[in-house]
């Protein structure tokens, strides 16, 4: 992925942007931290994984969800929304996720269960399905007509 030097040197907020006073006096000061060399790709893949409800259940089953620092980490992500950011996610769901995620406590109980994670997957799905129809204007009776096999995409 190909993403500008300045936006990744520049642009992109210091550790203490975007993270709560809290988690700064707890962190104390963000001089001392070495970061990593491929922080912003780093960020966005793990941002962009949280569009897959499978992952978001993974997150789930394995308590990172109730651990406060990754709570904090989702939070301080919340920059992505902006702009100069936005612009390189592939997959917005990821967004809405992180918001769920962030600041919805139910949603993150929810997702334990296989069900919950079931439904959250397929109401993704519609939600892509309903999109593609909007945007290349394929409606259901066109889907209907095709062989199981046949693409519905305009060439």
């Amino acid at each position: 992925m190909e993403v500008d030097s300045a936006m990744e040197t520049e642009k992109r907020p210091r550790v203490s942007e975007g993270a709560s006073d809290e988690a700064m006096e707890k962190n104390g000061s963000t001089s001392d931290i070495d970061l990593p060399e491929k922080r912003f790709e780093m960020e966005l893949e793990f941002l962009q994984m949280l569009a897959s409800p499978a992952y978001l259940h993974f997150l789930a089953v394995n308590e990172y969800l109730n651990d406060e620092n990754f709570i904090e980490f989702l939070e301080y992500l919340s920059y992505w929304k902006r702009p100069e950011y936005v612009k390189y996610i592939t997959y917005p769901h990821a967004l809405f996720f992180l918001d769920q995620l962030t600041y919805n406590e139910r949603f993150r109980r929810e997702l334990k269960q296989v069900p919950f994670r079931d439904f959250v997957h397929q109401q993704q799905f519609e939600s892509w399905r309903y999109r593609c129809a909007q945007l290349y204007g394929l409606g259901s009776k066109e889907k209907d007509t095709n062989s199981p096999g046949e693409s519905v995409h305009p060439p």
